[in-house]
């Protein structure tokens, strides 16, 4: 079944119950353990934890003393730490002209990755005891992409110019609109070809991008959620929940390999299924 139609389905049960149950509200807030599930293109290709937090409010409808639905809004952080330590290339901008020249050599990649999202959860709920487990499905929006790291290089042009090693920070902003030369944050001059070009000190998230103007990641992300909670005392509760992401979050345009350049020197992308996971820990209250 499609996420959206989960949603749907969701909705359409909340709205059969509502002439006998009761509502009531409440919120949460704590922490976030992330990571993409991504298909690793080369065992040189890491994908490991970050960390995040969330906060929103919460609406809850009664149906029974023991079952029934809950809507939330939250703002919530999710993302990974990117590694890649392996084969790969470099592009550098001869000043004045603009032109590319392109090095083959290794590179290493530490990128930690935060998306920011609105999420709008919607749950079923059991309660047992003073335990309730709950499960779903969740849409969001994402409202802003960053990514801070380094990369570090070292290769030969090919012409074969040797390039020292060297290590460019990353400040990426996903939602940015500089491409190429314009995302070049800081720079200093270097002889590559026994021409001038620039060696970033510091880029911008589409400094080696495909000729487009998409962006890394899609705006709308869906996923299923499970998850349980304990009532400390009532009202007051300490809750765990899994978010598992359905849909690919990235942009195919915009996922460029890091292994190799193709034909011509272009960025090679790829086709292949991302999605969020996170695992939530809260402490609430309800009202």
């Amino acid at each position: 079944m499609r996420p959206l139609s989960l949603l749907i389905v969701l909705l359409l049960a909340s709205s059969l119950a509502f002439s006998q149950g009761e509502f009531s509200g409440g919120f949460k807030a704590g922490l976030n353990f992330n990571n993409f599930d991504s298909p690793e293109e080369t065992s040189n290709e890491t994908f490991s934890t970050n960390t995040g937090f969330h906060i929103g409010a919460t609406v809850v409808y009664s149906i029974t003393d023991l079952f029934g639905l809950k809507a939330e809004l939250m703002y919530s952080q999710k993302g990974t730490q990117y590694g890649y330590d392996g084969p790969s290339y470099f592009s550098f901008y001869v000043e004045n002209t603009g032109a590319i020249i392109y090095a083959n050599g290794k590179r290493r990649s530490d990128i930690s990755i935060s998306n920011s999202y609105i999420d709008i959860p919607l749950m079923v709920y059991y309660k047992v005891g003073k335990l309730e487990l709950e499960a779903g499905a969740s849409a969001g929006i994402l409202i802003g992409s960053s990514g801070s790291g380094g990369i570090t290089f070292s290769g030969t042009t090919q012409a074969g110019t040797p390039v020292p090693e060297f290590t460019t920070g990353v400040e990426y902003a996903y939602y940015s609109k500089e491409r190429g030369i314009d995302a070049i944050i800081q720079g200093t001059p270097i002889s590559l070809n026994t021409l001038a070009a620039i060696r970033p000190i510091s880029i911008n998230a589409y400094y080696e991008s495909a000729p487009n103007d998409g962006k890394k990641f899609k705006t709308l992300d869906f996923g299923l959620n499970a998850g349980l909670a304990f009532y400390v005392r009532q009202g007051l509760y300490l809750g765990v929940r899994g978010n598992f992401g359905l849909t690919d979050m990235t942009n195919e345009e915009q996922d460029i390999s890091p292994v190799a350049l193709g034909p011509g020197n272009s960025y090679q992308t790829r086709n292949d299924q991302d999605t969020n996971f996170s695992l939530q820990a809260s402490v609430g209250f309800r009202f």
